[in-house]
């Protein structure tokens, strides 16, 4: 094969003229779409969660007439008291008494203190041991759950 006998540098049918427009636009949409993202991740929220979760009064002790009080507050990320938050009691067959129907699971919302109160729980002591555990599960929308507290109960 024989080379044509134009030199490169007098081709101009290739020429690199377009070459700064083409930087110069990949750059534009490179800047825009860097812009647009950053705009969207400024908008962001910082993402709220449940704390802590805290026993008042740890260990419990079963009062004479075999009912426990529980006071459970619930604090946020920040550690201020998380109003609204719905707690619930599970374990040593823990259930509500009285007059508005017992036999429930025990479930409470948190004041504006944080603070969700329990009154007059049964509870069922299993074998001889002296004491047990209560689980605490505390939740709230757009907080998440928190669920590895526990009420030790002494008998």
């Amino acid at each position: 094969m024989e080379m044509d006998s134009r030199d490169i540098r007098d081709d101009r049918s290739g020429g690199i003229e377009g070459l700064p427009l083409q930087l110069m636009i990949v750059i534009l949409v490179a800047t825009m779409g860097t812009a647009i993202i950053m705009g969207w991740m400024g908008s962001l929220d910082t993402p709220t969660s449940i704390g802590d979760v805290i026993v008042e009064d740890d260990p419990v002790h079963v009062g004479e007439d075999g009912l426990i009080d529980v006071s459970i507050r619930v604090l946020d990320q920040d550690g201020n008291g998380l109003e609204g938050a719905t707690v619930v009691l599970n374990g040593l067959s823990v259930e509500t008494t009285g007059e508005d129907g017992g036999g429930r699971t025990p479930v409470a919302v948190t004041d504006s203190k944080g603070l969700a109160v329990f009154h007059d729980l049964s509870i069922y002591r299993y074998g001889t041991t002296g004491i047990g555990f209560i689980d605490v599960m505390a939740s709230k929308s757009g907080y998440g759950e928190h669920g590895s507290t526990r009420v030790t109960v002494v008998f």
